[in-house]
C-alpha cells in the first residue's frame, strides 16, 4: 500500500467534497463512507486500474492505493489532482465574486468549494444521461445496473467503468433491457458509445466531443451538453442556465434570465454554479 499526502492548492471543503461524490456515487463503482470522511472507487490508468482510497482535510486529500510502479504513482496523482480540481487558484475566483451581491455571501460562507468533475470522458457522458429526467437517486440505480451488467470486475469489490465497445458488442436492446430504460434513453446511451468509439476514445480522462457534436446526437438537448461542457471537459467557465437547481437558487428565474445573469461572472461561472449548487444544497 502506497501513501500520498495531496496538498491542495489553497484549502479546500471536506464536506462538500464528500456530498458531490455521495450524490454521484454508483453501486459497485464507488464505496463511499461519510462516517469515516472516506470515499474508494477504481481509477484507470494506462497500465490498468488501481484501487485508491480518498480522505479529505481542509489542507488536501490523503491518498491511499495498492502499490504499483512509481510512474503509474504519477499519473495516479496526477488523474486524482484534476478529478478534484485541488490544483485550481481560488483566490482570483473569490475575488472576482467578491462585490456580487448574490455571490458573495455565498463564496464568504463556503470560500474553498472545488468544481469536481469525472475520472472518465465516458462515465461523465454516460452517467449523465442516465441520470436526465429522473431523481439522483434513480440514476444511481440506473448507473448501477450498468455498471452492473457491462463493467469488468477488479479489487476491492468495485467494478471498472464500462468502456464504449462493451456497449456497442450488445447492442441497443440488450442495454435497454439490462438498465431498465425507454427505447429513446437506450437509444441515445448507444448513440453516445458509438460517438465515443469512433472518436478513437482511449484515455479515461479524455472527453473527445465539443458541444456541437453532442448536440448533432438525438436525445442530448442543451442541459445535457452544457453540463458536459462543466462536468466533463471541466471549462471554468461552462454555465447550465436550463438547470433546474440553479433556477431555483436564482430565485426561480427563467432559463433565458439565468443565461442573462451568468454572464456577470465570466470567465469563472463553473464557479458560480457550484457555489448556487451547494447553496440550494444546504437549504
Amino acid at each position: 500500500m502506497i501513501r500520498r499526502f495531496l496538498e491542495a492548492n489553497g484549502k479546500l471543503d471536506p464536506g462538500h467534497m464528500m456530498h458531490v461524490l455521495g450524490i454521484h456515487s454508483i453501486p459497485g463503482l464507488d464505496i463511499h463512507d461519510p462516517a469515516n470522511n472516506r470515499h474508494t472507487r477504481i481509477v484507470s490508468l494506462v497500465s490498468g486500474p488501481r484501487a485508491a482510497t480518498l480522505e479529505f482535510s481542509e489542507d488536501g486529500v490523503h491518498l491511499g492505493c495498492t502499490e504499483s510502479p512509481t510512474e503509474d504513482a504519477a499519473e495516479l496523482i496526477r488523474v486524482i489532482r484534476t478529478w478534484l480540481d485541488l490544483d485550481t487558484d481560488l483566490a482570483p475566483i473569490q475575488a472576482a465574486f467578491a462585490d456580487d451581491t448574490l455571490l458573495a455571501p455565498l463564496v464568504g460562507a463556503r470560500p474553498w468549494l472545488r468544481s469536481v468533475g469525472y475520472l472518465n470522458g465516458f462515465e461523465a457522458a454516460a452517467t449523465t444521461i442516465l441520470g436526465q429526467q429522473v431523481s439522483l437517486a434513480a440514476g444511481r440505480t440506473f448507473g448501477g445496473r450498468f455498471v452492473a451488467a457491462y463493467g469488468r470486475e477488479d479489487a476491492e469489490g468495485l467494478r471498472i467503468f464500462p468502456r464504449p465497445e462493451d456497449v456497442l458488442d450488445n447492442g441497443v436492446d440488450a442495454l435497454r433491457e439490462a438498465i431498465g430504460l425507454t427505447r429513446a434513453r437506450a437509444t441515445t446511451l448507444f448513440a453516445m458509445a458509438e460517438s465515443f468509439a469512433a472518436k478513437g476514445f482511449a484515455a479515461p480522462s479524455e472527453f473527445p466531443l465539443n458541444r456541437e457534436e453532442l448536440l448533432a446526437l438525438r436525445g442530448v438537448g442543451p442541459w445535457t451538453a452544457d453540463y458536459l461542457q462543466m462536468r466533463g471537459r471541466s471549462d471554468p467557465d461552462a454555465f447550465v442556465p436550463g438547470d433546474l437547481v440553479v433556477r431555483r437558487a436564482l430565485n426561480r428565474v427563467t432559463e433565458r434570465e439565468a443565461a442573462r445573469l451568468s454572464a456577470a461572472w465570466t470567465p469563472y461561472r463553473s464557479y458560480a454554479m457550484v457555489h448556487l449548487w451547494a447553496s440550494d444544497a444546504a437549504s
